[in-house]
């Protein structure tokens, strides 16, 4: 046994010791204490594949450490719930399979699984993912997507692979659309980033990174719009859901209209601004003779603390001083900013911005029909828009491992589901992007050299790799492939080293120009 299998195993014996050691200390019942060791030992046995079938995911270690800190300091306690209890009725009414109580740290099941259960673990670990107050319209929306992406992609591991093979399960996908989003995310941005971004508690401006981030791998037009079609798919979802912030983004709305309409009226606007500034003017002069007249500044601490509540009084002179000197650089910077409306540069931009987030608030109000329509396009916009930074990484790999990591990731994208019916690779919609953006990738292969030719008919070269993106051969590697001669078609089978998977055929092909011998193995990737 090699080195790299023996601490594997010593791995996976110390991991099973430490969540033994914390159910020791749990109030758990047999039943729920050997579903979470089950649990641990399925992740244990899909993660390699899942490494390999993916690329763009966490380190074991700190995956599994993860799991084992929040069952050990956030899960007080995991109820499998009785037929008639309180909770059983309550899940049945919602149409769901769980309840998470995150005050009590307290899981409640029914019809327990090893992925729901590590789903609900992850929910009692949602944590409000900071936004500065600058992102108002998406930070309660887009800390939800994040979440809830970051849960369904976390239990993929034991939802997805076996230690055998890979089955897409999309009856375990509690959110399509938000899965597809935070995929999109993980490989356009990288695991570690999005991590970081849901879990550090610095007060860090994540949004200014990820354009910057997005802007200097993909283009400035392309982050823009990425970003914008991610924020506008966050606020439906959110908004169809969430009745308190569909209200305050609804009110939202309501200012900024009310806002843009004061600057498109031109002439009240100039009206208005004059008599403000008068305004603004006349308070800071009485700020300043009350803050350079002892007398009055005691005056107006006794007046304003009349009409204030007991715990909310000004408790000296020191501090009303402090409270006028920054009501005086509130109106300042009001006049400041009255000012600037003059500017024909900074209305046009005052006016474009919010335009643009009254475009982001444009579909809160429609029906949850309607919603689901708008929503489905901006999904397949989205898409769009992937596989062309897709392509960008495509175009820049220089090295063969980049590629090879790049074909697995494709075929891994093929199998995403958009709908609950439908995968990316049968989305009618995106058929013209995946056939340009696949035949781009195999012209890469070839010219790095990491497939071998079959033909030289390009068409039949293209076929034949386009159908192993669309097998579940785990190691794509390992796949053979045995060409057999029919009347007037080329009849290729597949298989996973030796073990035969499927056959594929190609109507028309030129039987000259077939560089590889017939019946016989062959390898089809030369690294």
């Amino acid at each position: 046994m090699n080195k790299e299998n023996i601490f594997s195993k010593l791995s996976s014996k110390d991991y099973n010791n430490q969540l033994e050691k914390i159910l020791e200390n749990k109030d758990f019942s047999e039943n729920v204490k050997n579903l979470l060791l089950s649990m641990l030992y399925k992740i244990q046995i899909g993660y390699k594949d899942y490494i390999t079938v993916k690329r763009i995911v966490e380190n074991k270690k700190n995956y599994i450490e993860e799991i084992l800190q929040i069952i050990k300091e956030k899960c007080k306690k995991i109820i499998v719930v009785e037929e008639n209890s309180p909770e059983y009725k309550e899940m049945e009414k919602r149409g769901v399979n769980f309840i998470v109580d995150k005050l009590e740290q307290t899981i409640f099941l029914r019809y327990p699984n090893e992925a729901l259960l590590l789903y609900t673990i992850y929910k009692i670990d949602d944590r409000q993912v900071y936004l500065d107050e600058k992102y108002n319209l998406i930070r309660i929306a887009l800390s939800e997507l994040l979440n809830a992406g970051e849960n369904i992609n976390n239990i993929e591991v034991i939802r997805d692979f076996n230690g055998w093979s890979w089955n897409t399960e999309i009856k375990e996908i509690p959110e399509v659309t938000t899965n597809v989003v935070y995929q999109n995310l993980v490989y356009l941005l990288g695991i570690d980033f999005i991590k970081a971004w849901v879990h550090k508690e610095e007060i860090i401006d994540y949004i200014n990174l990820v354009e910057k981030k997005l802007s200097e791998n993909y283009g400035e037009q392309k982050e823009q719009e990425i970003l914008k079609t991610i924020y506008k798919i966050s606020i439906i979802i959110c908004t169809s859901k969430n009745e308190n912030e569909k209200k305050r983004l609804l009110d939202e709305q309501e200012i900024l209209q009310k806002e843009l309409n004061k600057l498109k009226d031109k002439k009240t606007l100039l009206e208005d601004i004059s008599n403000s500034k008068k305004e603004l003017l006349q308070k800071i002069r009485q700020i300043d003779t009350i803050l350079n007249d002892k007398k009055l500044l005691e005056e107006e601490y006794i007046k304003r603390n009349e009409k204030r509540a007991e715990y909310n009084k000004i408790f000296s002179i020191s501090h009303l001083t402090e409270i006028l000197n920054k009501e005086r650089k509130k109106y300042l910077l009001k006049i400041d900013e009255n000012n600037k409306l003059l500017d024909p540069k900074y209305y046009v931009e005052k006016k474009q911005d919010l335009e643009e987030q009254l475009e982001l608030l444009a579909d809160i109000n429609l029906d949850e029909n309607e919603k689901e329509k708008v929503k489905y396009n901006y999904l397949i916009q989205l898409q769009k828009l992937f596989i062309q930074a897709f392509n960008i990484k495509i175009n820049n790999a220089i090295e063969k491992e980049t590629l090879i990591n790049l074909i697995y990731m494709l075929r891994y994208y093929n199998y995403l589901y958009i709908t609950k019916e439908k995968q990316v690779k049968d989305i009618k919609e995106l058929q013209k992007e995946i056939k340009d953006i696949e035949d781009n990738l195999i012209k890469k292969a070839y010219e790095l050299k990491i497939i071998n030719y079959i033909s030289n008919e390009e068409i039949v070269n293209t076929e034949i790799i386009k159908n192993i993106l669309l097998t579940k051969i785990i190691t794509i590697e390992n796949i053979h492939m045995e060409l057999n001669e029919n009347d007037n078609s080329l009849e290729i089978k597949l298989y996973d080293t030796d073990i035969y998977e499927k056959a594929i055929t190609i109507p028309v092909y030129n039987k000259k120009e077939i560089i590889v011998k017939f019946n016989k193995l062959i390898k089809i990737f030369n690294y």
